[in-house]
């Protein structure tokens, strides 16, 4: 007599069936997850850009007195690792166009570029103006300038430099007429000559009577680089 053959009860298939199809789900998961993986790694990452500074100045923002013109302005945004623009302009001021034209002049210019950092600088050009003439034109300037700048963008604002050309009362009187105009724009004031970032009295300093070398230009950019470091916001 044969022995008889029956098949597997109804109940084997289905979960058979089950474990198989979850088995098969499995695999194609594990198959595709590199490719997941890998799509993910394609995303874009978000850029975060470099900060960015503005010098608007005169011939020592230019670079004058520098080899190369590489004055404390690039030596600066370089040190901070900053994208930086430089509008100097030799022998310009507040109510002096020099070779080209007032800071005034190239405030249109100097918001258009959106910087994080603005800073102004200057002028020793001053002592060819009287203080009658320089009050007006720089409470406008810095009025005008604190008005239009963006919102997310700092003005500094330095005062002019003691040098070996000039006489330190006349540079005290540019300086405090610099000062009240800052203030009555709500902006910051640096007194650089009363902080001595250039020593009139030391010769290894100086490319001419009124211009620093590359070791003068050098000695601002480390000082000014420290206080843009702790610029807020920054």
């Amino acid at each position: 007599m044969r022995a008889e053959r029956r098949g597997a009860p109804w109940w084997v298939v289905v979960v058979s069936g089950i474990c198989g199809a979850l088995v098969a789900a499995s695999l194609v998961m594990a198959g595709a997850q590199p490719e997941v993986q890998a799509a993910a790694a394609q995303q874009p990452v978000a850029e975060v850009d470099d900060p960015s500074v503005v010098f608007l100045g005169d011939s020592w923002t230019e670079g004058r007195g520098a080899t190369g013109l590489h004055g404390y302005a690039p030596r600066t945004g370089e040190a901070l690792g900053w994208d930086y623009q430089v509008l100097g302009v030799s022998g310009s001021g507040y109510a002096r166009p020099g070779e080209g034209s007032t800071f005034a002049q190239r405030i249109d210019r100097a918001v258009a570029l959106d910087s994080d950092v603005l800073v102004v600088q200057g002028s020793l050009n001053e002592r060819h103006s009287t203080l009658d003439v320089l009050a007006p034109a720089a409470t406008e300037t810095l009025a005008r300038l604190a008005a239009e700048v963006g919102e997310d963008t700092q003005v500094l604002v330095l005062g002019a430099s003691y040098n070996p050309g000039t006489p330190v009362e006349t540079m005290d009187g540019i300086n405090r007429t610099i000062e009240a105009a800052a203030t009555a724009a709500g902006l910051r004031f640096v007194d650089v000559a009363a902080l001595n970032w250039t020593d009139p009295a030391d010769p290894t300093i100086w490319a001419d009577a009124i211009h620093p070398n590359d070791a003068g230009h050098q000695r601002i950019a480390d000082r000014l680089a420290e206080l843009l470091r702790d610029v807020p916001g920054r």
